[in-house]
């Protein structure tokens, strides 16, 4: 009797414990909880800033023929142009020709301009930029001269002239602002039709060689960053050759 007694409560123990673990197994898992949506950039400029890789990350050997990087906002990456670092656009000079291609300057270096409204220098990365433009602020031929003798403090005219230019930029962001300002001569090339033209050098002050004219003293008056821009210059200087056109200018001074 006290035999029996002891095996009905284990049995039923045991009973209980598999309705329990039948239980369990039917419940359907839940799933892990979705994580927290990314916040909205605060601006055009943000989100490109954040979508912008470590200049050692870009890096690379330069040879053409690779795949575009993934991560550009313009589709511009290495191996599309011979510098990793050049992005899609055209360079307007200012005697009208006309510059396609991938545009860069210094390498890991932003642009560095004096800002005239804040009194500070601002520091423009070149994945920011949707173009720069000249602001010339004046223009006028110099008479040359030179000292009437030694020690003596008059000024002798030699009856020739040379141009000189003074001039700032306007920087124009992707997010719509603008950075506008004087730059302490810093390069700009580009590689168009496969070919590298430069440096151009963006000058706060330009002065021309002896019996030149205004015209002759080339500036950069425009640099555009695009792709629509670039290949649509592209393409009209390859319609200008078909048609025996000049679809290839060369560079300021040839």
């Amino acid at each position: 009797m006290a035999a029996n007694r002891m095996v009905i409560p284990v049995s039923l123990l045991m009973l209980g414990a598999a309705v329990a673990f039948g239980a369990a197994a039917a419940e359907p898992r839940k799933a892990p909880p979705a994580p927290a949506a990314a916040s909205e950039p605060a601006s055009n400029l943000d989100f490109w800033l954040n979508q912008a890789k470590p200049a050692a990350a870009t890096q690379g050997s330069g040879v053409a023929g690779k795949e575009p990087a993934a991560g550009s906002p313009l589709g511009a990456g290495a191996g599309e142009f011979f510098r990793d670092d050049a992005l899609p656009g055209v360079i307007e000079l200012s005697n009208g020709k006309l510059l396609p291609g991938g545009v860069y300057t210094t390498r890991e270096k932003p642009w560095i301009v004096w800002a005239e409204d804040t009194k500070s220098w601002r520091r423009v990365p070149m994945l920011t930029l949707l173009s720069i433009a000249a602001v010339v602020e004046e223009e006028r031929m110099e008479l040359e001269w030179r000292w009437k003798g030694m020690g003596e403090p008059e000024k002798v005219f030699t009856g020739k002239k040379y141009p000189m230019r003074r001039l700032h930029w306007k920087f124009r962001l992707i997010d719509g602002s603008y950075v506008e300002g004087s730059t302490k001569g810093q390069p700009v090339w580009v590689e168009t039709h496969g070919k590298p033209y430069g440096p151009f050098v963006l000058h706060e002050r330009m002065k021309g060689e002896l019996d030149q004219t205004q015209a002759d003293l080339v500036y950069v008056k425009r640099v555009i960053i695009s792709r629509k821009m670039m290949e649509a210059v592209i393409k009209d200087q390859e319609q200008k050759m078909d048609g025996g056109g000049v679809g290839n200018p060369a560079p300021a001074g040839k």
